[in-house]
């Protein structure tokens, strides 16, 4: 214990200097710490993160829950940092595009830099930083590129793995495909097959030919480039957030640009892994650092996001269960409220009664959302005010009656406009680029596609095009002549200063495929692609994490991280819908609310006969149990666990007499 201002006793700030784990001192800390008063808490919260801020260990490791305070800690570090190592600069990195967004905008308006210090500190996502590197470098020593380098993102690494493949055809394509190589790359663990080897060079091969490259090998190439040229880094005091959601390419990368830092935080939480099958990450790779004793330790115990009830239920359900080696921690609500709503777990009959639930929900909140919308348009809120997550992308479970179309009505009246440009944009961009740089092989590459072009036929134009060392666009073929000319005429229209951009896009739309009139028409008014010749790569990131602002959001419960929400409304909590959604996915999902949580389980939604079992792990105390009727708009009080599990049963049964 130590003292504290106003006589106030407070227990010791979670950092072990020694980078010995809390083991035997968790339990006793936990229960000190829940005994605190919420002055109190607020207090140890801030205290704590200062004192991890300013502590001397050159390498920490936090351990951080959902909520806990991250970006209060990380601005506490830089200007920590600034101040002790006036001649050094600070580089964070993550991979979730919207907790760089707001890094940076924190970085800009709430660290209180003046104009110097701000220019020190560069946040960007892994990628980004790995782009960085190569365009430096001019890619490795063995693998070639030149300025400009390209992304090979969705939906053009498909089109690439095809290519790769047409140079093997006596290979059967089931056996060899793009997510089996991103994987050995995103593991270190090649393949040492004659056929695999083979097909890597060729994928090699074709990145330099179009001065691209994917998002595993980027990670790769910037590994050796930074291993060949440290001069590279200019950056000497490292935060990299997210940790428990890297794989052992991108932690061998973060090791090689670190091994001269004088400073690194790590930060991160193992049951917050979600992308293990997605890009090979791995939970062990953060738990390593918490055992291996070379980082201090240091853990932030309070939850400031979540409301009471849904804070103490979330932190109950990750506890259950937890597998041995996992990293045992501190989650307790910053606040106690015991007023607070408790989660709502929720039984209907029908997905068409699950619907009517949140349109029911929208309806009483209508004056708290319209308050909500107006802090959106001014920046104050960055965050949507309801989210509904699904285990599916498209919600497709709840096609029973139309209550799938029915839903994304209900929010579609909500949705803004997506950040970042149109797949339309890109489109017209890219044969603006291949009109303005004949060497741009990659450009022309997607235009063949667009075009139409089979795979084969684009197999014969570039194996002509590397067998002769020249530019795909020198290739002497009449395909390439024609989608020459649809680039030059679309190029054209975009240079014509005279049209408007209606204009330009009715023109446009006449000579190649536009899905999206109106919204292209946006684009062109507010970004002239005449001045925006290079198509914007980085927009894309190998995760699809959240990067919506709509104030209602229908996403998976995967794509909701790095997202809160006054408001969670999570589907398909039944045992069939739920049944491929990890634990620790759920628990994501679950932390995005901050002040209410629903959890529906709808029978006659794609097959669900019970709640799934997320739900029993979810302490009764915390939760309130109903059942919605559509019909008279009501919701039942249920008398806890059992309760629900009866009604749940009585409405399958009900389903079943009528043939539903």
């Amino acid at each position: 214990m130590r003292l504290q201002k106003g006589a106030t006793l407070l227990p010791r700030s979670l950092i072990n200097a020694n980078g010995a784990a809390f083991v035997d001192d968790l339990g006793p800390m936990a229960g000190l710490l829940d005994s605190l008063s919420n002055d109190s808490r607020k207090a140890y919260r801030d205290q704590n993160a200062t004192d991890v801020a300013e502590h001397a260990a050159t390498h920490i490791l936090v351990v951080a829950g959902p909520g806990s305070g991250k970006s209060f800690l990380f601005l506490a570090r830089i200007k920590h940092w600034l101040a002790q190592h006036p001649d050094a600069n600070i580089y964070i990195a993550t991979f979730v595009r919207k907790l760089v967004k707001d890094l940076q905008t924190d970085v800009a308006t709430k660290a209180g830099l003046n104009r110097a210090d701000r220019s020190r500190v560069t946040v960007s996502t892994l990628h980004a930083l790995a782009r960085s590197l190569l365009e430096r470098n001019n890619g490795t020593a063995k693998h070639r590129l030149r300025a400009h380098i390209k992304v090979i993102a969705w939906p053009w690494e498909d089109v690439v793995w095809k290519d790769v493949l047409q140079f093997r055809t006596d290979l059967r394509a089931a056996d060899h495909t793009l997510p089996q190589l991103q994987r050995q790359i995103y593991t270190e663990e090649l393949d040492t097959s004659a056929a695999w080897i083979d097909l890597r060079d060729t994928y090699y091969r074709l990145g330099r030919f179009y001065n691209a490259v994917g998002f595993a090998d980027m990670i790769l190439f910037a590994r050796e480039a930074i291993e060949e040229n440290p001069a590279l880094n200019s950056h000497l005091l490292w935060i990299v957030d997210e940790y428990q959601d890297f794989n052992r390419g991108e932690d061998h990368l973060v090791r090689a640009i670190t091994q001269t830092a004088r400073g690194v935080l790590i930060a991160g939480d193992d049951e917050q892994a979600l992308y293990q099958e997605l890009k090979g990450s791995h939970p062990d790779i953060i738990i390593s650092y918490y055992t291996g004793g070379a980082f201090a330790s240091a853990m932030l115990p309070y939850c400031s996001r979540c409301s009471y009830y849904v804070c103490l239920a979330a932190s109950a359900f990750i506890a259950k269960a937890r597998p041995a080696g996992a990293i045992a921690k501190i989650y307790l609500p910053l606040t106690v409220d015991s007023t607070d709503p408790k989660v709502q777990v929720v039984a209907t009959a029908a997905p068409t009664a699950a619907v009517d639930y949140i349109a029911k929900f929208l309806e009483g909140h209508k004056s708290e959302l319209d308050q909500y919308m107006a802090k959106l348009e001014s920046g104050a809120e960055t965050d949507p005010f309801l989210l509904i997550l699904s285990p599916d992308r498209s919600a497709s479970f709840y096609r029973t009656n139309n209550a799938d179309k029915a839903l994304r009505q209900l929010i579609e009246r909500w949705a803004s406009v997506v950040p970042g440009h149109s797949f339309d944009y890109r489109r017209v961009a890219t044969y603006f680029v291949a009109s303005c740089d004949a060497l741009d092989n990659f450009a022309l590459r997607k235009v063949l596609d667009f075009e139409g072009v089979p795979v084969v036929d684009a197999h014969d134009l570039l194996t002509a095009a590397l067998d002769s060392g020249r530019a795909l666009s020198q290739v002497d073929s009449e395909m390439i002549t024609s989608a020459v000319g649809q680039c030059d005429a679309v190029a054209a229209v975009i240079r014509a200063e005279e049209l408007s951009p209606s204009q330009q896009v009715a023109e446009i739309a006449q000579l190649i495929t536009v899905d999206n009139p109106d919204r292209l028409v946006q684009e062109f008014e507010a970004d002239p692609v005449s001045q925006h010749a290079e198509v914007v790569e980085d927009e894309v990131e190998a995760i699809p994490t959240a990067g919506a602002v709509s104030p209602i959001e229908l996403m998976t419960m995967v794509g909701s991280k790095g997202l809160s929400a006054q408001h969670v409304i999570v589907i398909g909590c039944d045992n069939v819908n739920m049944a491929r959604t990890s634990r620790l996915t759920f628990f994501v999902a679950v932390t995005r609310a901050r002040k209410s949580l629903h959890l529906i389980a709808s029978m006659k939604a794609g097959g669900g006969t019970t709640g799934h079992d997320f739900l029993s792990n979810l302490p009764e105390d915390y939760c309130e149990f109903v059942a919605y009727t559509k019909g008279t708009r009501t919701a039942e009080p249920l008398v806890g666990r059992a309760g629900f599990n009866e009604k749940l049963a009585q409405l399958g049964r009900a389903g079943r007499r009528h043939g539903r």
